[in-house]
């Protein structure tokens, strides 16, 4: 009797391991179904793909989606770039456009290609009794001055304002610019880098096809317009020369003056600085060579080497050696402070014969 309950004992015990794995293997499989890609199912599916697109050559590839550690799409910053060079008409450069015909009824015209700066009385530090350095500013929106330096030329090349000469020069290499980290032409820069302290940057625009989509893209500079440029410094040192009794004024050099302008217009207050420096002694060849209408004889022409050497400007002084000596020690000078500069440097031949 004993042993026939053991024996069913051990038969139920069976029975229930049994039916354990039979419902262990059923979920399992339900689970696997469920969430599972069979790996062969995987290799059959792209043997197919690969062999359906060689036998399909007009099949499409549809477009990637853009997703969570997916490739996306990147056609359009594949898109061909065009950098459009500036083509010098108008602007800073200001090389206006040429005429095909004769535009004048003149046999000759009043450039002179091959025509040289006067050359300088030498001075000697020995016979230099008094040297004065003075800083002053141009400003060509004055009456006296916008003669010059707003004057439109009588043919129609509206290129002869000074910045346009300048850039030019430095342009063609003939006239080597400045950096503004000084005022003692120390560190030369590239036109490039000249015309980029006026702020101009460059603009991106979108080129489109027939069907209004996208085909690329143009990068042009931004026009920065040549009579925004109205203010000029001038780093000049005079000497009364006691070997002939003279006061000679002698111009070093010269420089575009800007102020900074925020992103959206704003143009900051006391924010005006030298663009870049050019050496006016390297200048004087251009602009001996450059002329503009005579605004006192339509007739006849000035060359922007006279206005200088002629003192045809009127400008304001900004600062100078005699400032310590009058106990002024802000930059700029006041008005009035400015004026009594002057007039010391005016009666400076004076000054040099009185007796101590």
């Amino acid at each position: 009797m004993n042993t026939y309950k053991t024996e069913e004992m051990k038969f139920r015990i069976t029975c229930s391991i049994a039916l354990f794995l039979i419902m262990s293997s059923v979920v399992v499989a339900q689970r696997r179904s469920a969430y599972d890609t069979p790996i062969k199912s995987e290799k059959t599916t792209n043997t197919k793909t690969t062999d359906s697109k060689k036998s399909d050559p007009k099949a499409k590839t549809p477009p990637a989606q853009a997703g969570e550690g997916g490739d996306y799409n990147t056609t359009t910053s594949n898109l061909p770039i065009e950098v459009v060079e500036d083509q010098g008409e108008g602007g800073l450069y200001g090389t206006s456009k040429q005429s095909l015909r004769k535009d004048n009824i003149l046999e000759d015209d009043h450039t002179d290609s091959a025509a040289t700066p006067l050359a300088y009385t030498q001075l000697y530090a020995a016979d230099a009794m008094y040297r004065v350095r003075v800083w002053r500013t141009i400003d060509a929106r004055t009456q006296q001055n916008a003669r010059y330096f707003y004057n439109k030329s009588i043919d129609g090349e509206d290129d002869k304002r000074l910045i346009n000469i300048i850039l030019r020069a430095i342009k063609e290499d003939s006239v080597q610019a400045f950096s503004n980290v000084d005022d003692r032409f120390t560190t030369p820069i590239t036109f490039d880098e000249a015309v980029a302290g006026f702020g101009g940057g460059v603009d991106t625009v979108a080129k489109y096809d027939m069907e209004g989509n996208i085909a690329g893209y143009q990068v042009r500079a931004r026009d920065v317009a040549p009579d925004s440029i109205y203010k000029f410094r001038l780093k000049e040192e005079w000497i009364f020369n006691k070997r002939d009794g003279k006061t000679y004024v002698r111009i070093l050099g010269i420089a575009p003056l800007a102020s900074y302008t925020s992103s959206d217009g704003y143009t900051m207050e006391n924010s005006e600085h030298a663009v870049f420096w050019v050496y006016y002694p390297d200048l004087r060849k251009v602009l001996v060579r450059n002329n503009i209408t005579n605004p006192l004889n339509i007739s006849g022409y000035v060359t922007w080497e006279e206005v200088f050497e002629n003192r045809l400007f009127e400008s304001t002084i900004q600062k100078s050696s005699l400032d310590a000596e009058n106990g002024f020690n802000n930059t700029p000078l006041k008005a009035d402070q400015a004026e009594i500069i002057q007039k010391q440097l005016n009666n400076l031949s004076s000054k040099g014969w009185i007796k101590k």
